[in-house]
Order: structure tokens, then sequence, then C-alpha cells
């Protein structure tokens, strides 16, 4: 071989590892790796081989995060720092706090030329990923809080933004007094940015407010004066962007309540000097922020609309106004009639005003009639329908037809008050293309509260039953009308509202997929959102018919998760509980838990919810939950013994209790649970454990085999059927005075069901000893059993009964 042929590899190999390190270089990975392997295979010891191995070597060494940040910084490399981001965005990501420290450290440094906002994007998605990077903030801010901040700020709002998760997490602070120090220094340098700033720095700025006021405003409100509150005041502006809007309403929100009687006296100030300056820019950010501010402090909001001559001029000082300022004063008459008073004031001066914009005015239409929707709902008799009700209805109903999102959302509120009149649920419920664009935009609402919640509020009205009222509740309700002076007042409810409408209306929305619309809306909801979203089940499930659908399409899950969410103690609370557990029992009726439940859900996670209404619905006086609560469990002990051992573990002391109950249905579902816990060992020990307590169960077991309803002796048979197959609890019965008589009772019924149940406990007594045999032949059994064969052609009783009398006679 020449020379040369000697050569040709080394060369080639060469050339391919000087390849792989510019493929590297340019972040060309995969060509990289095959450029060199190829190299070495070609000449693994050729020195620029080897030098571009352990080059090779070092650069996976370093984390691809620092490598990004690097190129970003020195290159200007936008794409880089996209990169980066979705590294960071890798939940599985774990790298080292040194990493962290010289990302942070690279990227202060070059505050003044990396590319925005992407720079900052990285800054903050590396605080928010490392602990080590905020302890690292931690450290920088304590010693040069002012300079950090200016730093940062250069780099731009999404860098704040991690500056503020390092001063929300405690754990990165050497000390807590620290942590509060710089939180309130920083405080400090955000209001004073926000009265020297705009545009983007303004966002950040009530962004960063907002978010520190709404865990540490007790600690922090007091630094906020007439200006800085102002200043937030004036972002409520409905020309400001919606993100704007909503961080400047939390921050307001949460100064109010922290202080109300002082938010109350600055807030009063504020807009009273803007309505006095009467210029059309200080008129729209009053009007625009006692809109807003209406439900935070609606006394003082409510003082001031009430002031003598501001109602009566709102609509003459509209003359010549330019339409952002009429848009504002009709937001602010939509918020302030949460205020009866202001209502009121709203009906008799503003009325005719109203009607003329829904007649003429397509941009405000829709703001208007929900107005007039709320003016005349709240002030009319709610079984009467208001005065021109349907025209208003018509007017939303249009809204939400058209394509515009901003109309069909806008049109939300003022459904949710039309469709509590029963004539307008009956009328729109018909309309097929309306229902299906109330869902869409219901679905769509999702970060939207105002129109999620009008949405839903519109769902539960369509599908709301009426409280079944007493004959107590009946008579209190005459006695109201007396005293109002309508003594003949129609108790009777509206047509429209009576339980087959309301069955026929829940089936429409059913069919239109309603449930996968709850189910897709309620991954970030408010309580109160939840709790219509409960009720809503609660009045899908009523109906039999229905229940199938619900768990099909997701309802038992969300139902579990809602039950579980609720933590707190209150009136909302209970009544989120109450719903969700009570729909939860009502589909778990009727349908089979084994096309419920599986791996990903457990039957277990439905026992305590079920047991919960046994508790809970007594305290109302309420005995349907806990009917059918029972009817829910006796259908989960259906199953297996884990479940049933379950329920008899967290809920027996629950369902003894129900199986005293003076009322019989609830008597009759928790004989028929026992009789489906007795499947389980751990059943029949309960009531054969040889203890003074399993001995009083069983007398009250036997009592309600010789009672009265049929359906509560049937469910006793079959439990004291299969309690028989234990001998200590044949034992037990034995022992009893009249344990053996109520059994042959029970086989010389007329009823072939009992009959059956009857004829198998004395079978399995006379099987079990002679002694038993011996006493029920004293007591005539074999004529009594012999008589009662013969009137039966159950051939299932006959077999059992023939084995019985054989045993009897034999004994």
């Amino acid at each position: 071989m020449s020379s040369l042929e000697g050569e040709l590899p080394d060369v080639r190999a060469s050339e391919l590892a000087t390849k792989s390190l510019e493929y590297l270089r340019s972040g060309h990975q995969d060509d990289a790796v095959r450029s060199l392997r190829e190299a070495l295979s070609l000449a693994p010891k050729n020195e620029t081989v080897l030098a571009a191995f352990h080059s090779f070597q070092k650069d996976q060494a370093v984390c691809p995060l620092s490598k990004l940040c690097q190129k970003l910084v020195v290159e200007s490399d936008v794409a880089a720092g996209e990169d980066a981001l979705r590294l960071l965005g890798d939940p599985s990501l774990n790298f080292h706090t040194a990493t962290a420290t010289e990302g942070i450290e690279l990227l202060l440094a070059h505050a003044k030329n990396i590319p925005l906002p992407i720079g900052g994007k990285v800054l903050s998605g590396i605080l928010r990923s490392s602990r080590g990077g905020r302890e690292h903030m931690a450290d920088s801010l304590d010693e040069n809080t002012k300079g950090m901040f200016g730093t940062l700020a250069e780099i731009g709002g999404e860098a704040i933004d991690g500056l503020v998760v390092t001063l929300l997490d405690p754990a990165a602070w050497e000390s807590e007094a620290k942590n509060k120090k710089s939180i309130k220094d920083c405080f400090k340098l955000f209001l004073e940015t926000l009265n020297t700033g705009s545009g983007e720095i303004e966002a950040w700025s009530t962004r960063s407010i907002s978010r520190l006021l709404a865990t540490h405003a007790t600690e922090l409100h007091s630094f906020i004066g007439q200006a800085s509150l102002e200043r937030i005041l004036s972002m409520l502006d409905i020309r400001s962007p919606d993100d704007l809007r909503s961080h400047a309403t939390l921050a307001a929100a949460r100064f109010v309540e922290t202080d109300e009687n002082t938010a109350g006296s600055m807030l009063g100030n504020f807009l009273s000097s803007r309505l006095a300056a009467d210029s059309d820019d200080d008129l729209q950010i009053a009007f625009s922020a006692a809109a807003a501010i209406f439900p935070l402090v609606p006394k003082v909001a409510a003082g001031l609309l009430l002031t003598e001559g501001f109602v009566e001029g709102l609509v003459p000082s509209l003359q010549g106004r330019p339409s952002e300022v009429e848009q504002a004063v009709l937001e602010m008459m939509s918020a302030a009639c949460v205020d009866k008073a202001c209502r009121a004031a709203i009906a008799i001066h503003c009325e005719a005003y109203l009607e003329t914009v829904i007649r003429g005015d397509e941009n405000f239409k829709g703001i208007a009639s929900t107005v007039l929707a709320k003016v005349r709902y709240g002030n009319e008799d709610p079984e009467v329908a208001p005065k021109g009700i349907a025209e208003l209805a018509a007017v939303f109903r249009e809204m939400m037809l058209k394509d515009d999102v901003g109309s069909r959302n806008s049109a939300m509120e003022g459904l949710a008050y039309v469709t509590m009149k029963p004539s307008v649920k009956e009328s729109l419920v018909k309309d097929k293309e309306f229902l299906q664009r109330i869902l869409e935009t219901l679905k769509d609402s999702v970060g939207r509260s105002t129109v999620m919640y009008g949405g839903l509020t519109v769902v539960a009205n369509l599908t709301g039953y009426l409280p079944s009222l007493s004959e107590e509740q009946k008579r209190v309700a005459q006695l109201r009308n007396y005293a109002n002076s309508a003594p003949q007042a129609n108790l009777e409810p509206d047509p429209a509202d009576k339980d087959e409408k309301v069955t026929m209306r829940c089936k429409v929305l059913l069919e239109a997929g309603v449930v996968p619309v709850l189910v897709a809306c309620s991954k970030r909801v408010s309580p109160g959102a939840v709790a219509i979203i409960s009720s809503v089940f609660l009045s899908l499930s009523k109906n039999q018919k229905h229940r199938g659908l619900v768990a099909q399409q997701g309802g038992v899950r969300l139902l579990l998760q809602f039950h579980a969410s609720v933590t707190g103690d209150s009136e909302q609370d209970r009544k989120v509980r109450l719903s969700s557990s009570h729909a939860l029992a009502r589909v778990l009726v009727s349908t089979n838990p084994s096309h419920v439940f599986g791996s990903q859900l457990p039957i277990a996670s439905a026992v305590r919810p079920l047991l919960a209404l046994l508790e809970t619905s007594e305290e109302h006086n309420d005995l349907l939950p806990v009917f059918e609560s029972l009817l829910a469990l006796t259908n989960l002990a259906s199953t297996d013994d884990s479940t049933r051992d379950l329920i008899i573990r967290i809920g027996w002391s629950n369902i003894e209790e129900t199986l005293l109950s003076n009322n019989i249905m609830v008597q009759r579902a928790t004989m028929e649970l026992l009789c489906n816990l007795m499947a389980s060992p751990t059943g029949v020990a309960k009531f054969a454990d040889g203890s003074k307590a399993a001995s009083n169960r069983l007398h009250v077991l036997l009592a309600l085999a010789d009672a009265e309803d049929l359906a509560t002796r049937r469910a006793a048979g079959g439990a004291l059927a299969m309690l028989t197959e234990w001998d200590k609890a044949c034992e037990a019965i034995v022992r009893r005075e009249k344990g053996l008589d109520i059994l042959l009772g029970m086989a010389v019924e007329e009823n072939e069901e009992m009959r059956h149940r009857g004829v198998a406990c004395v079978r399995n007594l006379v099987c079990q000893k002679l002694e038993y045999a011996e006493r029920f032949r004293r007591k005539g059994a074999i004529d009594l059993i012999r008589d009662s064969l013969r009137g039966t052609r159950n051939p299932e009783v006959l077999q059992v009964g023939v084995e019985a009398l054989k045993a009897l006679m034999e004994g």
C-alpha cells in the first residue's frame, strides 16, 4: 500500500472532525455527532479527531441552558432565547444552582443590550424554575434594592415578574425580616414608578402592586396615598386594556378590603374631583371607576349616586358628550343596580333614555338592555313578568346569534336576569341555535369571570326546579300575602315552572351538550361558579332518564372533585357539599358502578360524599338526599367486599341511626343497604359477634322482618337469609325469644319473595344443628312449611323448601 493511500483516511477524518466542531458551534447537534462518529471510525488516534472529541465532551458537560443564555447575550440570538424558554418550561428540567446563578448574572450584566422582551422572559423563567436562583436574587436585592430594581426595570416587565416571584417566596430569604423589608422597599418603588411611568411601565407596575397587595395588604396599604390611589383608579378607564383594568381592580379591591373607611373617603374625593372637572376625559374616568368600585364599596358608591340631583342630571349631562362617556355611564348604571335604592332611582329617571338607546344605538343596545332588565326585574314581583321583558329577551337573543364575540359576551349578563322569568325560559329553550351559541360562549369564557358567571346563571335558571313547599311553608306564604294585603295571591307556580316543564328543559340542554361544556369550563372557576355548577347538576340529575348521560359525560368525576375541593364551612361551602353529593347520589342510584368507576376513578372515592348526606341533610330536615344517598350506597355495596367494608367502617353509626328513622322510605332504603352489606363477613359480624350491641341489632333486624311494609320485610328477610349461613348468627337467632317464630312466619307468607327468604332461613338453621330442627318441629314447622309449599309454583322456593322439610324430618 502506498503512503498516499495510508494518508487518505487521516485526511478525511480530520476534515470530518473539523466539520463536526463547526456543526457544534452552530447548534446542529445531530450533524456534529454524526460527523465525529464517522471521523472516529476512520482514524480513532488522529490528533485532530481526538481534539474534536475532547471539545465535544467538554461541550456536553455544559448545561444546555448556559449555552443558550450565552448565545442570547453574545449573539443577540432571539431563537436561542426561545429555546431557553422551552427548556425552562420542561417540568423534568433539573439544573444546578450554579447554572441558574450564572444565567442570572449574565443577563443582568447585559441588561442594556439583550434583546427584549425575550431576555426578561428568560430571566423570569430561571427565577420561577430555580430555588437557588431566587435565593441569589434575594441576596442581591438585600444588598442593593434600588439598584437591582432599576436594572430589572431596564430589562422589562417580564423580569419584574421574576422579581415579584422572588419577593413572594419566603424560603428564598435569609430571614423573614429581610423578606418583609425588601417587599416594602420594592412596593414603594413600584408606586413611584407608577406615578411617573406610562404604557408598559404602568402595566407592570400595576400588576406587581396588585400581586403584592393580594398577599401583604395589611403591611402595605398604608403606603398608598391619594395620588397613588388616583393613578390606580384612572386605569379603570374603559379605554384601558382588559389586563390592566383587571389588575387595577384587584389592587383597588385589596386596598378597600384592608381599610374600608379610609379607602371610601379617598374614593369619594377622587370621584368628586373628577366629576367637578366636567371634562369628557375626567367624566369618562370617573364613571368607569365608579362602575368598577361599586361591587367593592357599594355604600360609598351608592351614596355618591344618590346625592341629590346626580341621577336626575345623568341623562341631560350626556348631551354632546363622546360615545365613550355614554358607555362609561351605562356601565356605571349596570354596576349600580346591585343596590336597591340605586335601581329605583335609575328606573325613575333613566328608563326612557335606556329604551331610546335600545331602539336606536346598536353599539350600546346590549348594555342598555341589561340595565333595563336589572331595573325592571329588581323592582317587580318575581312572579310577574316585567314590562317589556319579552322585548328585552329578543334583544339578547339577537345579540347572542351574532358572530361578534363581544356582542355575545355582552348579552350574557342581561340573559342572566331575563331568564329568571318563566315565560322567557320557555321561549328561549325552544331555540336550538340560541342554545348552541349560549353553550359555545360559556365554553369559551374561561378567564372572563363576568361572562362565565352570566352563562352559568342562564343555565341554572333554565334547569332550576322550584323548591317543594311543605304544608307549613304554604301556610307561612299565605300569611305573608295577608300581611302584604294580597290574601288571594296565587301560591301555585307559573305553569312554565312546573316540574314537567323544567324536566323537558333539562332534557333539551342535555341533548345540546351542556354536561361537556360544564366539565370544560370548570377547570378554573371561582367558588361562586362552583356553587352554580353543582346546583345545575342537581337539577339535571333529578329525572332518572337523564342520569346515565350525566355519568357518561364526566359528571361523576366533576362532582367528586367539587365535593373534595370545599374545605371551608361558610354557607356557600355547605351548599356546594350538599348539592354536589346529592347530585352524585342521584346519578349513582341509576347507573352501574362498573360503568362509572375504574382504576382512574375508584369506587371508594364516592363513599364519603354519599355518607356525608346522612348527616347534613338531617340538619336541613330534608330526607330526600338521605333516601337517595342510601339507594346509591346500596348500589355501590353490590360490587365487592372492599367497598362494603369501607361503608361499614366509616358510616356504620349513621346507617344505624337511619334504620330507626320514622320515615318508612328511609327505613326501607337503609334495610336494603344492610341486606347488601350482609354479603361481607364484616357486615355479618355486626350482628353475630356475640356482643350486646350485636344482639340489639339482631333484635331490630328480626322486628323489621315482621314489619308492615313489604319492601322493608323483604330486605330484612334477605339479610337474615345471608346471616343464617353463619353458625354464630344462627345461635344468636335461636337465643331470641321470638326468633324462630319470625323466621317461620316468613316461610308461610303469601308473598313468594318472602316465602323464599323464610324457607331459606329455616333450611340454613335446621342444616346447622339437630337441636334447631327439634325446636322447629315443636312449633309445627313441618306441616306449616308443607302447606306453604302447596301454594307456590316457584321452582326455587320449592327446591329450598323441600331441602328444609327433608332436614326437619331427618332430624
